[in-house]
Order: C-alpha cells, then sequence, then structure tokens
C-alpha cells in the first residue's frame, strides 16, 4: 500500500523539477528588477539572440540602414536604394 512505486517516483521527480526551475524563474525575475544580475547572467532575449548569431554566423548589429518606402499597391516595404518594379498591375516603380 506504502510501497515506492515507478509512477509515485516519477511525480516525485517531476514535482521537484518543477518547484526547483520555478523558485530559479521567480528568483531570476526578481533580481532583473531590481538591477542586481550576477556577472554573465543574461535574460532569455539576450540568450536567444546570442544562440540565433551562433547559428547564423552572424555578428551582432551590423550597422547596415536603409530607407525604406511603403508600396501604396502592394504594401510592402522596399529599399529606397533598390527600387524595383513588383511585377503587379498600377506599381509605380
Amino acid at each position: 500500500m506504502f510501497g515506492i512505486s515507478l509512477g509515485k517516483l516519477l511525480i516525485l521527480v517531476i514535482a521537484v523539477a518543477v518547484a526547483w526551475y520555478g523558485f530559479k524563474t521567480f528568483d531570476r525575475k526578481r533580481r532583473v528588477d531590481e538591477g542586481s544580475r550576477r556577472t554573465g547572467e543574461r535574460s532569455m532575449g539576450e540568450r536567444l539572440k546570442k544562440s540565433m548569431r551562433e547559428k547564423t554566423g552572424r555578428g551582432g548589429d551590423s550597422g547596415d540602414i536603409e530607407d525604406t518606402e511603403k508600396c501604396p499597391t502592394c504594401g510592402a516595404f522596399v529599399s529606397v536604394a533598390g527600387i524595383s518594379n513588383c511585377g503587379k498591375k498600377d506599381c509605380p516603380y
């Protein structure tokens, strides 16, 4: 009746993991709100940006900023420097 089964052990491990990661998340949020993050600690957004930079092989902000203009026909934003006809009827370019 009070024996330890695999199902009970699995539920116990899941409950401990949920509590552990829950406390970690709330503590991290509290430290970020206070502005007292530890050295090297990143927010979720910062970790995602870093992983995307590593996957794509691109550096951070490249600094290449171009002016864009909204096409009145299709509504897409196109670069002013490389404007060309989009192929739709009544395209002004």
